[in-house]
Order: C-alpha cells, then structure tokens, then sequence
C-alpha cells in the first residue's frame, strides 16, 4: 500500500521535471507523516516527545524548504528497543511493509527506518543503493526554559495532535545549532557547514522572531545576552563568504527549483544583515 503511494508520488514528481535528489526527500517527507502519525497516537510516546528541530518548522510553521531527519526532545528515557519494535509492527502488520528494517543508532538515540523501494520507483539504478531510508533522533530535553505548544495537524488523510516548540524556542535551538554543531565531510575529514541551517535561520530572521535567551542559554552552558548572540551570528554569517558551496550542495536536495539557490545565496549577507534588526534590537 505504501509503496504504490510512493511510486504514484515518485511519477508525478519526475513527470514534472524535478530532480532525484528532491524527489526522495519527498518521499521521505510522506513517510515522516506515518511516523509522526504513529507516535502522536500512541499513548507511550504522544505525551512525552516533543517536536523539534527544522522537520518541525516544516510541519508546523510552512518552513519552505524540505526536512530529511526527525528530531524529538523526550520527557522521560525512551525505551529504545520497544520502540522500534512498535514501529515495525505498525509499518509491518498495519501498512504490509514486510521488507522495511529498522536499525538502532547513535547509542540507542537513533532509529534508522530503512523502505527497499527507490529502484522500484526508477529512483535508483541496480548498482545504486535500493533504500529510502527515514531517521529518527532522540534527545533528552536541553533546558527546562520552553514552551510546549499541542496543535492538531492533518495531512495524506492522517489526523493527530503534535507537542512541539514554540517559534522562539525553535530559534533558539537553531542558533546554538549554528554557533556550536560541527561537520566533517570527505576523507579528510574537512570542516563543513549545514547549508540548511543557515537557510532556518535567515527564515527565523526575516520573520522578526527573537530567540528564548534563556533556554539558549541554557544550552551554551553560559549566560547570554540579545547583543552577544548578535555578534557572535554575525562572525559566522561573514564567514559564509568562504563556505558558499557547502551552503550550496547541501540546501539543492531541500529545494525544488535548483536555480533559486545561487541568487538566494549572492543575496544572503545583505537580507540577513537588512533585516536582523528585527529580531536583535
């Protein structure tokens, strides 16, 4: 059932021209919704997981850019092997995936679901990997500083009712995202950035929200004011100068026209400093 959804979906996308790439982060996005169906419907986890990071923003805030990765804040410890268990049977008995698998990452902080369906759909060739796989990450609350806000949502014919963050409390985890996650990619193991972090939080800029200092705060593990985190932004973002093609390579798979990135990116300095007045005086 599933998998004729997402070959009808797949259809369409190339039908009109989008790229591979785009295409799958779609498909991950259906997917993400019977996730996020089942755990919001289960009464173990509907109270405890709170939705969070940029798959929330595009869920709940019409973020306008796609989200591969799940992100859940948790109340009380996951029992991680239950958990996964119960999504293979929903998956499995209630959706006839027989052939989907799930790993455990991260040291039990991740759930990887694997579907074997990409080469199936012309999605992948023979000698290309056959899964589309979404993830699932598992974090205990950073601060006691946020706000929990319950929204009903529907969306492919589901209908739940989501705990999440609010918008400043989102900021605030995308700017300790920006100022302390670290990337390495290629054999030697060279610094990088996450393009998509930086799109969030030009969108958070641009829409005049102010971070929660408080919680951020709380997740620097140092006090901070409005001014500090200015500055503090403000060298990273004149750094992206120099990191124009991570920013590039890693947003073209969340966009659906490829040909927006490159003005949205020789435009980026002058609209985030135009407009960080908003959210910063």
């Amino acid at each position: 059932m599933i998998y004729k959804e997402l070959e009808n979906i797949a259809l369409q996308e190339i039908q009109k021209g989008l790229r591979k790439d785009y295409i799958k982060n779609i498909l991950k996005e259906y997917l993400q919704v019977y996730a996020l169906f089942y755990i919001y419907t289960t009464p173990t986890y509907n109270k405890n997981l709170i939705f969070t990071g940029g798959t929330c923003l595009r869920h709940f805030y019409e973020l306008d850019r796609l989200s591969e990765d799940i992100d859940f804040d948790f109340i009380k410890s996951v029992d991680i092997d239950m958990f996964a268990d119960g999504f293979s049977k929903f998956f499995k008995q209630r959706y006839q995936c027989k052939d989907m698998s799930i790993s455990i990452k991260q040291k039990g902080q991740q759930l990887l679901l694997k579907f074997p369906v990409l080469q199936k759909i012309n999605l992948a060739t023979p000698s290309e990997s056959n899964l589309l796989y979404i993830k699932l990450d598992l974090s205990p609350i950073p601060s006691k500083n946020y706000e929990v806000i319950t929204s009903t949502q529907s969306q492919f014919g589901f209908n739940y009712i989501a705990k999440h963050y609010s918008l400043p409390d989102l900021m605030a985890g995308k700017i300790h995202a920006v100022l302390r996650r670290s990337f390495v990619k290629g054999k030697d193991n060279s610094a990088t950035i996450k393009g998509r972090d930086y799109f969030d939080l030009l969108w958070f800029i641009k829409k005049g929200i102010k971070p929660n200092l408080k919680r951020l705060s709380n997740m620097l593990n140092e006090s901070v004011s409005l001014e500090e985190v200015d500055n503090r932004l403000t060298k990273k973002v004149k750094n992206l100068k120099n990191q124009f093609h991570a920013f590039r390579s890693d947003l073209e798979p969340l966009i659906m026209n490829p040909d927006f990135v490159k003005p949205y990116l020789d435009n980026y300095l002058d609209e985030y400093f135009r407009n960080k007045e908003l959210c910063f005086k």
